[in-house]
Parts: C-alpha cells; sequence; structure tokens
C-alpha cells in the first residue's frame, strides 16, 4: 500500500483570505436580502388587513343584517362595537399575529388602518407598515347611494358594501399587492 507523504492543506492565511472575501460578500448582499424581505412582509401584511377587514364586515352582516340596520340593532351595539367585536382583537388591541387594526365608524361608514407589523415595530410610515381602507355602507333606498341604478335600464345594482383600499394600499392593490420601485421609494 503505498501512502503520499506530501499533505497538501490550506495555510491559516488562505483561509483567512476566504472568510474576508465571504464576509465582504455578506455585507454587500445582507441589505438587500432584508429589504426584499421586509418588503414581502408588508405586501402580504397590506392584503392580509384588506382581507381581514371585508371578513370582520361579512361576519358583521351575517350576524346583524346588512349594514344599514344596524342604527336599529336588538342588541343596542354603535357600528364601531359591532364591526370591532368581529375583528376578534386581543386585549392589547392586536390580532392574534400582531398587527394592529383601528376601526373609525358612522352609520354611513368605516375608516380602518392597519399597521400591519404592530406599533411598536419600525418603520410605522404610511405606505410603508400602515395602510388606510374604507367602507361606505349601501342606504336603504339603492337610488341613494351614487350609481346606483344601471343607465338605461331599472335594475338597482348596489356599488358600496366593500372595503376599498386607498392611496398606497390601492396602488398596492392594482399592482396584484406588490410593490413597484417607486412606490417603495416613496
Amino acid at each position: 500500500m503505498f501512502i503520499s507523504k506530501n499533505f497538501k492543506a490550506f495555510t491559516f492565511a488562505e483561509l483567512a483570505v476566504v472568510m474576508l472575501i465571504l464576509g465582504v460578500i455578506a455585507v454587500m448582499t445582507v441589505p438587500g436580502l432584508r429589504k426584499v424581505m421586509q418588503r414581502s412582509q408588508f405586501e402580504r401584511g397590506a392584503q392580509k388587513a384588506y382581507l381581514t377587514f371585508n371578513e370582520a364586515f361579512d361576519e358583521a352582516i351575517i350576524q346583524y343584517g346588512p349594514a344599514y340596520k344596524w342604527k336599529d340593532n336588538d342588541e343596542g351595539k354603535d357600528v364601531n362595537t359591532i364591526i370591532t367585536e368581529q375583528l376578534k382583537l386581543q386585549d392589547n388591541g392586536l390580532t392574534a399575529d400582531g398587527m394592529e387594526l383601528t376601526v373609525d365608524c358612522t352609520y354611513d361608514g368605516c375608516d380602518f388602518t392597519a399597521d400591519v407589523n404592530g406599533p411598536k415595530k419600525e418603520p410605522n410610515l404610511e405606505g410603508k407598515d400602515i395602510f388606510n381602507y374604507q367602507l361606505t355602507f349601501s342606504k336603504v333606498d339603492p337610488k341613494d347611494n351614487a350609481k346606483g341604478v344601471i343607465e338605461g335600464s331599472d335594475q338597482e345594482v348596489d356599488i358600496t358594501d366593500r372595503v376599498i383600499p386607498l392611496d398606497d394600499a390601492a396602488e398596492l392593490q392594482r399592482n396584484n399587492w406588490k410593490y413597484t420601485d417607486e412606490l417603495w421609494d416613496k
């Protein structure tokens, strides 16, 4: 059996140079990866908030009937209470996954705000992790709603009673819940 006595190995200096090169590459790529991960998290959060508000509204309709009837509900609850109880917020006002959802309702509709990563995490900026949504309730008579009747026919169409993303959330929705570089860099 032949055993070679010429062992070749890396020297400490060679290993140090390789580790230095890997360190430089990591320093250059980690911020970019962090930005991509954060953008993705905020995109999903904006969409999830939209779906959460819609689901809360749908659940309120199931429990209390059409929104125009909420003013005279049997339990004497105001609209804020009706919507907020459907959001199933924890004692700290956050959802189970840490989103902060705020609701401001009247008998005409609701304004919703979502901080998708919670109030204690940065950046706390509209368009990044804070998004606004609006819900306009239909009236008893659909003719009271804008564009409530299809032109040229007697068919009434209720075009309200849905959550609508506003501002940057609307831009995200139009772009299939993905940030464009222009929207992210605002």
